[in-house]
């Protein structure tokens, strides 16, 4: 059994989280719990079953599979944070803040994350037990 916490913990160690520094503890969890569910169907295949309950993980998880919900996660959250920029514009009440240039800064980050995600699930689906995938197997090559 893997718990949620390994997941929440993996995901809060690639931003900063002072967005909920004024949340209950319970609202957080909840919020965080948000984020995971959101990002479990972009997890096409994993080698894992990622069947839940209440407190977590029916199967184990490695340290691949966490890491590449996390990911999903942060694209989650920074997507969140981008759809809600009015929360960073206060800071950028500058004479030469340009809203279309933060919004277009945004966008980028959001499309570098998703790659980054996208680029952990590639090197998880081509590897077994760390090791490349044989895929001269496939062709009636030796094991």
């Amino acid at each position: 059994m893997t718990p949620y916490q390994d997941v929440y913990d993996a995901f809060l160690s690639k931003i900063l989280d002072d967005e909920w520094v004024n949340w209950t503890e319970e609202e957080m969890t909840q919020d965080l719990r948000k984020l995971l569910e959101g990002a479990i169907p972009f997890f096409k295949f994993p080698r894992v079953s990622l069947e839940r309950n209440d407190t977590g993980f029916i199967n184990t998880l490695g340290s691949e599979e966490i890491e590449i919900l996390a990911s999903y996660m942060k694209v989650g959250w920074l997507n969140r944070a981008i759809l809600t920029w009015e929360h960073v514009k206060p800071m950028y009440e500058e004479r030469d803040f340009s809203e279309a240039n933060l919004i277009d800064k945004l966008n980028q980050l959001l499309i570098e994350e998703r790659k980054n995600a996208k680029t952990l699930e590639s090197l998880y689906y081509r590897s077994v037990n760390h090791k490349p995938y044989n895929y001269s197997a496939l062709a009636g090559g030796q094991e």
